[in-house]
């Protein structure tokens, strides 16, 4: 897995309120950080470290699939 292009790309699936890709993303990036997989930076600027980076996408990660799962039941 490529963190950083799955955290990129979750990013744009969030935007485009494409709650599949959104679910699949979040999930598959959730399944590598628990598994001991390193992060993706998941904050331009700063370099926080990959402490900060790992508790951040696991956040992001987390929300993502809360909204997903709104989102799908909440289809305008």
């Amino acid at each position: 897995m490529d963190p950083q292009a799955a955290w990129d790309d979750l990013l744009e699936a969030l935007g485009e309120r494409d709650w599949e890709r959104v679910e699949d993303l979040a999930e598959g990036l959730l399944r590598w950080l628990r598994a001991g997989g390193f992060p993706p930076r998941a904050v331009t600027g700063n370099d926080l470290g990959s402490d900060w980076d790992r508790e951040i996408a696991l956040a992001g990660c987390r929300f993502a699939l809360a909204q997903a799962r709104e989102g799908v039941t909440h289809v305008p």
